[in-house]
């Protein structure tokens, strides 16, 4: 908060000052342009927003305008374009090829040229700061808004410019991927899942819906837990469990332990075997401590609260997943708490979505379905706003397709994919063991029980 106050002090104290430009060097690259070296200098990461001078910024223009019709980018050309030109002259193309008499000089007028261009974004986003503060209707709201803001500015002034080329060959990437079995997003841990919608990628929001009482926050938990066991970053709001249950739970999953009912609400009596758990759980605990997992259980959160958290988090720890558990309990902003209920969700859907865009993260939103849901669930069924469906790029449903599977160690459930913006829908299989708090593919589950049955027939 302090360090954004001083920014914004400073800056709004100098937008008065002589806007930073260094002509000559405009100039020079113009001039290396001329002499054959316009692709090059494209290529790294020049554009129209580089040019403060009027006539530098017409010349290249012109530049481009050859470049997109297919005619050669040389001097003849854009000095037979500046006759009918009105923010250039004849007389400035030919001052441009005299300033750079090398055009292999043009990477260090290009160096010169771009620290004057991210010097003008620090005043335009001091002179944004300053409209924000005028504006804004309380100190969250501002220093949410000047977070973005900074954010945005570091990343356009310290990041490659991104040319067409770039984004296809990442495309050409993602496809072969994909051609050869690779995962594209991010991995849940459940492969069947995977398998349907490749990965979690970033910019979407997926939402995990169910009714209570059916496992959802489990399964963010297990989500979790595999992606930091694997080296991921991860941050986690939390807003029905603590940090220290939603550690225990992991811990129980991980350890493949009944930590919490054996142990904590002490449903086994003898003393020797809990020690025996306890020391099996002590053995995965340094690992779990060691993982790069971020819990923020304060269950008063706004949208902008989260956004200004999870910044932090992507600059400092560079996480690659947001959990929210669950959307339904995020704060709605302090404009929308006379809002209609509908509408507060709305807004709490579609600022998540902004915001793994912005990160190019993905966020995955737990969803409460109303108890009156028994059958399965469709995406009407979610409850309070329509929203979260639209604004949704992945809509998961888990739910109990027999009641009487509800009861036991073992609760078979299905995994629904009700909407899959990307690609197909299906169901998957899954069975929630209980006492382990983890949920397992029904395959796996069953294959393992017809193995120990056979080692007893064996045995015997």
């Amino acid at each position: 908060m302090i360090l954004l106050l001083h920014i914004f002090f400073l800056t709004t104290m100098n937008l008065n000052q002589t806007i930073p430009n260094d002509r000559d060097a405009e100039r020079g690259l113009i001039g290396a342009c001329l002499a054959g070296k316009f692709d090059d200098v494209r290529a790294a990461g020049v554009g129209a927003e580089h040019f403060f001078d009027i006539k530098c910024a017409g010349i290249w223009r012109a530049m481009n305008e050859l470049d997109a019709e297919r005619e050669s980018v040389s001097s003849d050309a854009v000095l037979h374009r500046a006759k009918a030109a009105r923010d250039y002259s004849v007389t400035d193309v030919l001052d441009t090829e005299m300033a750079c008499p090398s055009p292999s000089n043009w990477t260090y007028f290009a160096g010169i040229v771009d620290e004057k261009r991210k010097a003008r974004r620090v005043m335009e986003v001091g002179q944004r700061l300053s409209e924000q503060a005028a504006r804004a209707e309380s100190p969250e709201q501002l220093v949410s808004e000047a977070e973005a803001t900074i954010f945005g500015l570091n990343s356009s002034i310290t990041a490659q410019k991104d040319t067409r080329g770039e984004s296809f060959q990442r495309v050409v990437g993602i496809l072969e991927e994909a051609h050869l079995g690779g995962q594209i997003g991010v991995p849940t841990g459940i492969n069947d899942l995977d398998r349907v919608i490749g990965g979690m990628r970033g910019g979407q929001l997926i939402t995990l819906a169910a009714r209570p009482a059916v496992g959802k926050s489990a399964m963010a938990c297990n989500i979790a837990e595999h992606l930091v066991m694997n080296g991921t970053p991860v941050a986690f709001f939390s807003f029905e469990m603590s940090d220290d249950e939603l550690n225990l739970r992991m811990l129980c999953s991980l350890s493949d332990t009944n930590l919490i009912g054996d142990v904590v609400n002490r449903n086994v009596t003898d003393k020797a075997t809990r020690e025996k758990i306890l020391v099996k759980a002590a053995t995965h605990a340094p690992k779990l401590r060691a993982a790069p997992l971020f819990i923020n259980d304060n269950g008063n959160l706004t949208v902008a609260q989260i956004a200004s958290h999870s910044r932090r988090l992507v600059r400092n720890h560079g996480i690659k997943v947001i959990i929210i558990d669950y959307m339904q309990l995020v704060q709605p902003s302090p404009h929308d708490t006379k809002a209609q209920r509908h509408v507060q969700v709305g807004n709490i859907t579609r600022g998540l979505k902004q915001l793994a865009m912005e990160l190019n993260i993905p966020v995955v939103g737990l969803a409460q379905l109303g108890r009156q849901v028994i059958d399965r669930p469709r995406l009407a069924d979610l409850r309070e706003s329509g929203s979260i469906e639209q604004d949704s790029d992945v809509v998961l449903f888990l739910y109990v397709d027999d009641p009487d599977m509800q009861s036991g160690p073992n609760m078979l459930v299905k995994l629904a994919i009700g909407k899959n913006r990307a690609g197909r829908q299906a169901e998957v299989d899954l069975v929630f063991v209980r006492n382990k708090l983890r949920f397992e593919s029904a395959y796996k589950v069953e294959h393992e029980k017809w193995l120990n049955e056979r080692k007893k027939k064996l045995a015997a």
